[in-house]
């Protein structure tokens, strides 16, 4: 439960000055309609409203100004905390109450965002990953109970795509053999709305040659229905063996350091994917040189 006396506090000191917007879902239903929300991808819109919904079921009736009292963060970390076993679904109900809030304050309704940095719960490795070839290998081999094999061709060619182009799972479902040239692959992503230009380097094209030019999405699953974001992500989820320790995004990693690999400078690669060359050098120091110090240690002790 809410606490009361904070709730009897902010009835008191109730400003005439918010109008219209008395309870926190007064401020939710301004928020759905705001260009902020409204320009939001329609993935994102999805979330959101699920979590909008749950704070209105928490925090709804409460006045406005129970918001501008610190004490209230208190409850929105017990709040937060009813999620505390699943660490990604309590950090995504602190940070969708601390934009709300954010807002409000851009708003002038709030003078104060009282959710604002508060801990996040789940902690995550930071430094990009790749895909090595005992991934690979660890997927192909995954079967399941019955000792079935659960990696299939339509999910290795979803793979091997991703790898090769570095687009993210939302793009990959979307890119079609319309995007396709003779040089490059040119489409615009759903995440930048910028327009992204990967070259067709031989690998790329003997994939899309295997797979056999057609109309509408490259990517196709059993039934030869266009992949959706959540059947493809379902899918691959189901495929990993127990422990792997790799996620469908880590392939954005593994084609930047490919294409380091073959000679593109970072400032390059960073234009491609869409990522800082700052960051293209990290990924590149931590697996493109390691690897060729390790050849060059191994070529010269066989010498």
């Amino acid at each position: 439960m809410v606490d009361m006396a904070l709730i009897m506090k902010a009835e008191k000191a109730r400003s005439p000055s918010k109008g219209t917007l008395e309870t926190l879902d007064d401020v939710l239903d301004r928020y759905r309609q705001s260009p902020e929300f409204v320009k939001l991808a329609e993935s994102t819109k999805r979330d959101y409203r699920l979590w909008l919904d749950r704070i209105s079921e928490k925090f709804g009736p409460a006045p406005i100004a129970a918001f501008e009292d610190q004490r209230m963060r208190t409850e929105i970390i017990d709040w937060r905390n009813t999620w505390a076993e699943q660490p990604r679904t309590a950090d995504k109900a602190s940070v969708t109450m601390a934009t709300v809030l954010g807002w409000a304050q851009g708003e002038g309704i709030l003078p104060v965002n009282i959710a604002t940095g508060i801990r996040q719960l789940h902690h995550v490795n930071k430094a990009d990953q790749i895909w090595e070839d005992r991934h690979w290998d660890a997927m192909k081999s995954s079967k399941d109970k019955n000792g079935r094999s659960l990696y299939s061709d339509h999910l290795d060619r979803a793979l091997r795509l991703a790898s090769l182009t570095g687009l993210r799972l939302g793009d990959l479902v979307r890119v079609t053999w319309e995007n396709v040239g003779d040089k490059a692959i040119i489409l615009t992503t759903r995440k930048r709305k910028g327009r992204a230009i990967i070259p067709i380097l031989p690998d790329l094209r003997a994939l899309l040659d295997s797979i056999g030019a057609g109309t509408g999405p490259i990517l196709r699953n059993s039934r030869g229905e266009p992949w959706t974001e959540s059947g493809l992500g379902s899918v691959f989820q189901k495929a990993k063996p127990t422990g792997f320790d790799r996620t469908m995004h880590d392939l954005r990693g593994t084609y930047a350091t490919w294409l380091a690999m073959r000679g593109l400078t970072d400032e390059e690669i960073a234009r491609t994917i869409g990522w800082t060359a700052k960051r293209i050098s990290e990924i590149r120091s931590r697996y493109v040189d390691e690897a060729r110090v390790i050849v060059s240690m191994v070529e010269r002790l066989s010498a």
